[in-house]
């Protein structure tokens, strides 16, 4: 018995069509979840940040700001529940913004996918970064906590 080779029978020249518009907005789902709702960001960021970015966004300003006693800090490093859940909703909702990204069934979301694809990735790296004490993250910044 001899085997044949099937030949591929896809034109390799031709070019994707590319979507030229309407772009709508894909939303985020897990990164606006209750539990990661925040009083004191919802003050601190507008309506449309979603609650996963306000956490991105102060933790990385307190870190800068080398604000080691500060309680939203503090929280995110003691309480690990809370830092897995961020990290949580960064992977869901990035498994979503990729699963669109590999449809042509919705073009019109692609862009939107992409651009938000982008943030969950920089966000979840930032969060699964974040040591677990307080100490060692002064220390890999090169500061003490005094």
């Amino acid at each position: 018995m001899a085997l044949r080779v099937i030949k591929n029978t896809i034109n390799k020249q031709t070019t994707p069509e590319i979507y030229t518009g309407p772009h709508r907005q894909l939303n985020f789902q897990q990164c606006w979840a209750t539990w990661l709702n925040n009083p004191l960001l919802n003050n601190l960021y507008k309506d449309n940040i979603v609650y996963t970015e306000r956490w991105y966004l102060e933790l990385r300003r307190l870190i800068n700001d080398e604000s080691w006693t500060h309680p939203l800090l503090n929280s995110v490093i003691a309480d690990h529940e809370l830092k897995m859940r961020l990290i949580k909703s960064t992977v869901i909702d990035g498994a979503v913004m990729r699963s669109v990204l590999l449809s042509a069934e919705h073009p019109e979301y692609q862009l939107s996918a992409a651009v938000n694809l982008k943030k969950l990735r920089r966000w979840c790296a930032f969060f699964v970064s974040l040591p677990d004490s307080l100490e060692i993250l002064a220390d890999l910044n090169g500061q003490s906590r005094d």
